[in-house]
């Protein structure tokens, strides 16, 4: 992300975080039912923004889309060069899958490297991809929080098998059941509301900048998982040292109400 966190934060402020660093792209009077909007919410709907329509009082100007965040504007385009974007390209986890210099203007803003989802599939997908990227590493440490050990149980072989290719295994969950063992790996079993509430997998890297991977995740009762991935090497040191701080050198069942 463009701005990095300052004072510490738990997991669901660092959430909230990202959140709060949401975008605004609205398009200024367009017709309401214009398949663009859909097609807008479609192509950026991992890029943390939000796709909305306004009506001026004169209005004027027509087909003008605003690309705004919390401090202010950062660029304005016409709602046919969107168009044009969205008949050229497509969208992707890690870009926007196209490099023309004619969107620069929008696009530079938009290329991040931290990105949101509701779909708990797409959240599935990346912490795959995040293990997946440790194995292949084969050093370096990957904390895994699964909200319950009786999930972790479920997740036993994938975990064990990070271990036993040289990656250092950290585990979390609430003991609703007895913690599987993880072979060199460590679990640890923390009654807390965070660890119950709070699907995460943080890779550090296993030395390499470019490698650091997060998926960061609230379970909420009414809407269910939202979250978001990043590959931003600073957010992902500050997950890594906010869970060693709170967690990680605690003996396990040692923390509680969190």
């Amino acid at each position: 992300m463009d701005t990095q966190p300052g004072a510490p934060m738990n997991l669901r402020d660092s959430i909230e975080f990202v959140r709060r660093h949401e975008k605004e792209l609205r398009l200024f009077n367009v017709d309401p039912a214009d398949v663009i909007l859909e097609a807008l919410r479609t192509y950026f709907e991992a890029q943390n923004v939000r796709i909305t329509a306004g009506r001026t009082a004169s209005g004027a100007p027509e087909g003008v889309a605003v690309l705004s965040n919390a401090t202010g504007v950062l660029a304005v385009v016409d709602v046919t060069t969107l168009r044009e974007l969205l008949c050229g390209a497509h969208a992707g986890i890690g870009g926007l899958g196209t490099a023309d210099g004619k969107y620069d203007a929008l696009l530079r803003f938009l290329k991040e490297t931290t990105f949101t989802s509701f779909d708990t599939e797409q959240l599935l997908y990346a912490s795959r991809e995040i293990e997946d990227r440790a194995r292949r590493t084969g050093q370096g440490s990957i904390h895994a929080g699964f909200q319950r050990c009786s999930v972790m149980r479920q997740q036993r072989s994938v975990y064990t098998d990070l271990s036993r290719h040289g990656v250092a295994v950290h585990a979390y969950g609430v003991p609703d059941a007895p913690p599987p063992a993880l072979r060199l790996g460590q679990v640890h079993a923390v009654s807390t509301d965070e660890i119950a509430r709070t699907w995460f997998v943080v890779f550090d890297g296993g030395g390499d900048e470019a490698q650091k991977t997060a998926l960061l995740a609230r379970d909420d009762a009414e809407s269910g998982f939202y979250g978001s991935w990043t590959y931003d090497p600073g957010f992902v040191d500050h997950i890594l040292g906010y869970l060693n701080h709170a967690y990680a050198g605690a003996p396990d069942d040692a923390i509680s109400d969190r």
